[in-house]
Formats: structure tokens, C-alpha cells, sequence
């Protein structure tokens, strides 16, 4: 998958990708090899994860990397990031990503962000998620931003996997990026 993520920032150095994954262990290898491409590639990253994966990534990445390399990762609970407000709440969310990307954009500092979008339930707040996505989109190509948006797949219902292959140009599975048909 490492070829895969070269290949696609090669050709695209803005891109917007949903990841939909379905086995947890290709999962993190995936997160892996696009953090240690973005560090190869001289960008910091902005991993957004949840404790458990991040504590299984940390301890792979501090194997791979050095201590140099592994400071150009800045870490965030994806706790903190999506449940800031008590729930999830787009406007709290990028006030928190703005807060985080400034000084990334202020000092010309080309990073990449991986993020696992969980919260209580991917049940209903589909139409809060789409207009969340979609204006996430917009930011992406405003700035010339790369962000993988992961979710676990067989958690997500069909109306929220349709909004988000709408709203994500590329689409990854775990073993594949490709373009999606439904982006708009």
C-alpha cells in the first residue's frame, strides 16, 4: 500500500481520501505505511486515533523510525478531537482542526493527516456528517491538504457510506486507493 499512497501524492499532492476498512490488522499496517511514506516524503503528520491503535502504532512506529522522524508526528486522541463539544459537533471539530493546521500552514510546513472518525454510533447523524465532509472537501482543495478519513466499514450505515463516497474523491480499501464514481 506504501507504492499505492506514493503514487497517488505523486499525481495528487491535495487528495481526500475515505478509508472504509474492514480488517483491523490491515488497518494499522495501512496508517503505518502512509505516516512512514509522509515522513519519507518530509512531511510532519497529524495522526488523529484512538488509544489502542495508537499505543499498537506507537510501539511498531518507535521499531521503524527514528527519534527525529518520529517527532514530526503529532498525536491526538480522536476522542478529544470529535467529542471536544460532548458530542459530535462540526463546528467544534474544525475549530479544532483549524487550530491544529495553522501553524502547520503559517510556517510552510507540508504535512498529511490520518484520522479514525469514530464516535458512540455511526447511526444517525448521516446528514451531519455529509455537510461536515463536504465542507472538510472544501478545505482540502482550498489549502492543498492530504487527509485520510477512516471508518470502520461494517459499522457504517449504507446512507452514510453513500454521503462519503460523494464527498471523498478517493476511495481506499484495505488493499486498494482508487477514484470514487460518486464524488461530486
Amino acid at each position: 500500500m506504501k507504492n499505492k499512497f506514493n503514487d497517488l501524492l505523486t499525481a495528487n499532492r491535495c487528495a481526500h481520501i475515505l478509508y472504509a476498512y474492514n480488517d483491523k490488522e490491515l488497518y494499522l499496517q495501512n496508517a503505518i505505511a502512509y505516516i512512514i511514506d509522509g515522513i519519507e516524503a518530509g512531511d510532519s503528520i497529524i495522526l488523529i486515533e484512538n488509544e489502542k491503535n495508537l499505543r499498537i502504532l506507537n510501539k511498531q512506529l518507535n521499531k521503524l523510525l527514528s527519534s527525529s522522524q518520529l517527532e514530526k508526528i503529532q498525536v491526538i486522541s480522536n476522542f478529544d478531537f470529535y467529542l471536544s463539544s460532548g458530542g459530535y459537533h462540526p463546528p467544534s471539530i474544525f475549530e479544532y482542526l483549524t487550530k491544529t493546521n495553522t501553524p502547520y500552514l503559517e510556517n510552510n510546513i507540508s504535512f498529511r493527516t490520518w484520522t479514525n472518525v469514530e464516535w458512540g454510533t455511526l447511526e444517525g447523524p448521516s446528514h451531519i456528517v455529509e455537510g461536515f465532509e463536504k465542507q472538510t472537501d472544501k478545505v482540502v482543495h482550498e489549502f492543498g491538504l492530504t487527509l485520510v478519513c477512516a471508518y470502520e466499514a461494517e459499522r457504517m450505515p449504507e446512507d452514510l457510506k453513500s454521503a462519503l463516497m460523494k464527498s471523498h474523491p478517493h476511495i481506499m480499501t484495505d488493499e486498494d486507493i482508487h477514484l470514487s464514481p460518486q464524488y461530486q
